[in-house]
């Protein structure tokens, strides 16, 4: 756990102890009621750690949503090395204490941290321990609190910690007190499973993982794996940890921001994972799409979701805080909980990439760029034939774009993004396609499917054609011949295209495009605008700025192609522009922005 512990000068608590251990067990609530604002599982826990080493905690009072969290940390109390605490910890606790409790809000005193607490060894020791307890317990009935939080780190857990833990647990779970721990990776085989079963639940600290990442969710998923796999702990006693704060080298140390600083310094960081400073070092975080897949994978998974500290984190559409309530309250998307991955197309400044004399083609891999930036998951990659006059142009911006010009061949100038590692069967594709295209002919192919990273139509340089093409599990075409409007259709299990709506794209305009995709074994629900909607095996559905396509028929269950079997992956698509020649070649030109894949963690 992050801290910058300052002690307060030792003060025995010892004769309070004395007087206030009857007060320990009043198991009084509190009149009102929490105003329940999320749509998480029953039990879902959102723990907020609130240092107390800034200021009195009695001027955090404000700082942040008390009715978005279930439980409050206070970091972090610690002993002197008699086992007395200062009574100055604990100066403005009672204000946090009132209101949490008035919003039905829990509140546990945490013990340690990430510093060194040197006074531990030896106040857990078998003479001294029992006398140690007393004085934590008495800390619960001081304050009135719900329960203490044990936060032994690093070298505190030692062979004394076991005892500890059991004899804490031993007086404060017959009477209704909470006993948890914040646990790290490093130190994750010193917590036996007498400790685990004496905890009501852990905070697994899913950062400051070695290396430069910080904290990928995939860090999070090998902490959960760990500890409902291999430890065999219930997924309700598990909650994933995330930071409000990122790591950037600073010569030889660790520099560290809070997430509110990154994203004022650097606009546009708050969706990001990674960002440069202006001294050229890379700070790693967590940005607001990997707090809400990280949201979900604990909705799904685990039992609540944790963040150290909740006083780094950003205000209004920008808090981390409200992301995550955003994420348990969504109304959009799957009715089971989802991930989104987006595909970040930022770059320090606009690049053309195009050449009329010779093919042309750049890979992107997550840590290898090419012409495009590498993205998170999975491969992209542009390709241009030979003599066609395409182009492809990266836009950078609040809203970064890349820019494509159809090639005048039949070969294509292609985009993909394919072979995204974390993929489902069942899965949205989603993007803004803005189109400029008033004077013009040509086709945009856009098919979606599965891919590896061998050939096939989601990253070869072919045109995808009216013959069986494996990996392919649906397809939309625009067509622009004549008139003011592109033709929009979808192919059919025999290869060829039938007609849904030939009004909603205008040859000139901004689409909102959302693919709802279903390869799974099984129906699926999602919602749109609050409504739900059914989703059969082997189908998917269109919506185009909020509007769900239909054949003339009224059709809009498309089924997919037959060409990728059922409960396969969708983890590939791409953008196939071709057959600009008249009447000006190469004005067939189309923008894409917002990419996203977002995965149904049940399937």
């Amino acid at each position: 756990m992050k801290t910058k512990l300052l002690f307060s000068v030792a003060f025995s608590l010892l004769v309070l102890a004395c007087n206030k251990q009857q007060q320990l067990f009043n198991t009084d609530k509190p009149s009102a009621a929490r105003t329940e604002l999320l749509s998480a599982p029953a039990g879902f826990k959102i723990i907020a750690y609130l240092p107390k080493y800034t200021t009195t905690l009695a001027d955090h009072i404000n700082a942040f949503d008390f009715t978005k969290v279930t439980h409050i940390n206070i970091a972090f109390f610690n002993p002197d090395v008699n086992g007395n605490f200062p009574a100055s910890q604990g100066t403005g606790l009672d204000t946090i204490v009132s209101k949490a409790h008035a919003n039905n809000v829990k509140v546990l005193l945490s013990l340690g941290g990430g510093s060194n607490q040197s006074q531990y060894a030896n106040l857990l020791t078998s003479a001294n321990r029992a006398a140690f307890i007393n004085k934590v317990i008495a800390l619960v009935s001081l304050y009135n609190v719900d329960g203490i939080d044990v936060d032994l780190e690093g070298d505190n857990i030692d062979t004394n910690y076991e005892a500890f833990v059991t004899g804490l647990s031993a007086q404060l779970k017959p009477n209704g007190k909470l006993l948890t721990a914040a646990v790290a990776w490093w130190t994750r085989s010193r917590i036996t499973d007498s400790c685990l079963a004496a905890f009501d639940f852990i905070n697994v600290m899913a950062y400051d993982m070695a290396g430069s990442e910080h904290s990928p969710y995939s860090y999070a998923t090998q902490h959960l794996n760990y500890w409902t796999g291999d430890r065999g702990l219930a997924a309700s006693k598990v909650v994933i940890g995330v930071p409000f704060y990122g790591y950037y080298p600073n010569g030889t140390a660790q520099g560290e921001m809070k997430f509110s600083q990154i994203v004022s310094a650097y606009p546009g960081s708050e969706w990001k994972d990674t960002t440069r400073r202006t001294d050229g070092n890379v700070v790693n975080y967590n940005g607001i799409t990997t707090i809400q897949n990280k949201t979900a994978l604990a909705a799904e998974k685990a039992g609540g979701i944790m963040f150290w500290q909740v006083l780094q984190d950003a205000s209004g559409s920008l808090s981390l805080l409200q992301a995550i309530t955003d994420k348990l309250s969504s109304n959009n998307g799957w009715n089971d909980p989802y991930v989104t991955w987006k595909y970040d197309l930022g770059s320090t400044a606009t690049v053309t990439y195009g050449d009329s004399t010779a093919i042309r083609q750049s890979v992107s891999v997550k840590g290898t760029p090419g012409f495009l930036p590498a993205p998170y998951y999975g491969y992209s990659r542009v390709f241009l034939p030979a003599n066609s006059g395409g182009y492809f142009q990266t836009q950078p911006g609040t809203t970064p774009k890349v820019k494509l010009a159809a090639s005048s061949t039949s070969t294509p100038a292609k985009f993909s993004w394919y072979a995204i590692d974390p993929a489902k069967a069942v899965t949205t594709l989603s993007f803004t396609l803005a189109l400029d295209a008033a004077n013009t002919n040509g086709q945009l192919i856009i098919p979606f499917g599965y891919s590896t990273t061998s050939s096939t139509t989601f990253n070869n340089t072919n045109q995808l054609t009216g013959v069986n093409t494996p990996g392919v599990f649906g397809t939309m075409r625009l067509d622009f011949y004549g008139g003011t409007n592109a033709t929009l259709s979808y192919r059919t299990n025999t290869y060829s295209y039938t007609t849904i709506n030939n009004t909603v794209f205008n040859k000139v305009g901004t689409y909102v495009v959302q693919i709802y995709c279903n390869n799974g074994t099984n129906s699926t629900v999602y919602t749109k605008n609050g409504t739900s909607f059914s989703l059969g095996v082997q189908t998917y559905h269109i919506w185009v700025n909020n509007v769900q396509m239909q054949t003339s028929a009224a059709v809009s269950n498309f089924p997919a192609t037959g060409e990728l079997a059922t409960g396969t992956a969708l983890n590939s698509f791409s953008i196939n522009a071709s057959g600009n020649t008249s009447p000006t070649p190469n004005t067939l030109m189309a923008t894409l922005s917002d990419i996203n894949m977002a995965y149904r963690l049940k399937d």
